[in-house]
């Protein structure tokens, strides 16, 4: 996006679907890092008296120039996609007196460092009565013995990553670049027929694999770069093969609860006895807890392990009046950060690395961006190609970054459609339409002004999409699940319009329903492919392979050591 809308010509290549991997298993923030606003000031965290606090107090200036670079891109990235990203309030149940003069010092001072133009409300100490009025099912005592004495409510932003990327592509597409998923890069090309890892060798292109079709063709380019997060490695060594690792694997485990675990209204985030930082958010219509941060070796399939989801079910209930067991999880899932490794960093040990983001320029002129998080990802992308035109005069042409004044598609950019009032488009499909209204808020929230698309495309294909709401005696859409609200036009239009181009595609990173109950999507699966079928022209035998494969990934998202859950008429058993 941000080398398109510079003037350059530019060609995207992704090996599998788009945010497929570490992109769509994030906590869903948007936010600069309380922990590492705590590692600033403190050499261990949490504290567990006050003589802890001054004893380990330190000044770290590294860790708050992250915070501001992140809290500077927060406010960028919730104006960039309002219809999508919005400020949410999380709450730190504090149970210890010193805590409630300790913790307003660091509210106030993320609140500052954030500046006047944060974007969010700012941060507040609320009562004992006003934490469990906004959180019911928080614990008036803590494992302990601690009374609550009240809580830190701090804002951060909030997004729906998968299809936030989604968006960020096709905002890439409207600027001019050529995007391809299913495309995976077999080799690099060089010039002058020199190899890789030769003296004087200049990549200058990628030999890609069209992994649906299996074709390959050659890409050449003026400039390469390596934006492939945990596996960025693989192509820095294949420019020069004896390169060592920069990244460290660290997985990242969340579930998925239901509402009632958490708050619908707000968020909880608390320190971990080891010190990492947990979340229990609200997350369309669910609860998620996480994260994990755990070493563990590169994979394309990365699984929640039984010990780190026993982890987080733990660590909620010290926070939580009602004990959450296994069975209360609707979805486990593992994501891999791409942490960079430093010099002097214990080895395995994740936490002291840092989320800071590094651009490499290699002899052979190939260009990597690696590390950092989801906040930051424009400002990444603006430092790659800073470098990338400032080190090759065949860019000279580049324009100066435009993407701080830039909106993604599904904002309306021009004013005419709703005017930045998102709101209306619920309205608009609610009175004018007669779309349900919980439909109509997930539309509005993951897809903006294109939600007005898709419900034209349902009603373009009645007989396909939409059903007789009898209640009100009006043409309804078809869901694809009875507990939520994403619709059967929805997999139409992911493919016709998103790139979707398999089941999985559609569950897990356009409609993310596998995120959201696993077992929701299982059952959901057959409509899917059914609609599918008949969009991509698949035949029995493509149509019973993308089904299998889908299987095994939802497979992948249920609890460890849970079997299949599997209907039969009248009941619901488990298949081990």
């Amino acid at each position: 996006m941000d080398a398109a809308s510079r003037g350059l010509r530019v060609a995207l290549v992704e090996g599998s679907d788009y945010m497929s991997g570490t992109s769509s298993k994030s906590t869903k923030l948007i936010h600069g890092g309380l922990r590492y606003l705590a590692q600033a000031f403190q050499r261990k965290i949490p504290p567990r008296s006050l003589l802890d606090v001054f004893v380990n107090l330190r000044f770290d200036p590294g860790y708050l120039r992250i915070v501001a670079a992140d809290l500077s891109e927060r406010a960028w990235m919730i104006q960039s996609a309002p219809f999508m990203a919005k400020a949410l309030p999380m709450m730190v149940p504090l149970y210890r007196w010193w805590e409630v003069p300790l913790f307003w010092v660091v509210g106030n001072m993320y609140d500052l460092i954030a500046g006047a133009g944060r974007g969010v409300p700012p941060s507040s100490i609320v009562s004992v009565e006003e934490a469990r009025f906004q959180v019911p099912s928080l614990r008036s005592v803590d494992p302990d013995g601690n009374n609550l004495v009240g809580g830190l409510v701090v804002y951060d932003g909030q997004q729906n990553d998968a299809r936030m990327g989604v968006h960020i592509i096709l905002t890439a597409i409207q600027q001019g670049a050529a995007c391809v998923n299913y495309a995976s890069i077999e080799s690099l090309l060089f010039a002058d027929g020199k190899g890789a890892g030769d003296a004087g060798a200049c990549v200058c292109g990628a030999r890609v694999l069209d992994r649906r079709s299996g074709k390959s063709i050659d890409v050449k380019a003026k400039q390469v770069v390596n934006a492939c997060g945990v596996f960025s490695d693989k192509v820095r060594q294949m420019a020069e093969p004896s390169l060592e690792n920069m990244m460290v694997p660290s997985y990242g485990s969340h579930l998925t609860l239901p509402e009632y675990a958490g708050s619908a209204r707000m968020g909880m985030v608390w320190f971990t006895n080891d010190g990492r930082v947990l979340y229990l958010l609200p997350w369309e219509g669910s609860t998620i807890a996480g994260t994990t941060d755990a070493p563990g070796e590169l994979s394309y399939t990365p699984r929640t392990s039984a010990s780190e989801a026993a982890f987080i079910i733990d660590e909620v209930n010290r926070v939580v009046s009602e004990p959450l067991s296994t069975d209360s999880v609707r979805s486990a899932w593992a994501g891999i950060r791409p942490l960079v490794r430093k010099p002097g960093s214990p080895p395995g040990d994740t936490k002291s690395l840092s989320r800071d983001h590094v651009v490499e320029k290699l002899n052979c002129g190939l260009v990597t961006v690696a590390g950092g998080k989801w906040t930051t990802y424009r400002k990444m992308a603006e430092d790659a190609v800073d470098k990338c035109v400032a080190e090759n005069p065949a860019l000279a042409h580049a324009t100066r970054c435009r993407t701080l004044e830039m909106q993604l598609v599904g904002s309306d950019q021009t004013g005419e459609v709703c005017g930045g009032a998102f709101d209306r488009i619920v309205a608009t499909l609610v009175d004018d339409v007669g779309v349900e209204k919980d439909v109509a808020k997930h539309l509005r929230s993951n897809y903006g002004t294109r939600a007005l698309q898709i419900v034209a495309l349902a009603r373009a294909e009645p007989g396909r999409f939409c059903e007789v709401d009898r209640s009100r005696l009006q043409l309804g859409m078809r869901r694809l699940h009875p507990h939520f609200p994403h619709v059967e036009a929805e997999v139409a239009f992911a493919c016709r319009h998103e790139f979707a181009q398999t089941p999985i595609d559609v569950l897990a990173q356009r409609t993310r329903l596998s995120f959201l109950d696993v077992t929701a999507a299982r059952a959901a699966l057959p409509r899917v492919m059914e609609i599918m079928a008949l969009e991509k022209g698949w035949d029995a035998e493509q149509a019973r392979d993308e089904s299998e494969r889908c299987e095994t990934y939802l497979d992948s998202m249920l609890m460890p050591g849970a079997g299949r859950a599997v209907k039969h008429p009248g009941a619901e058993v488990l298949a081990a």
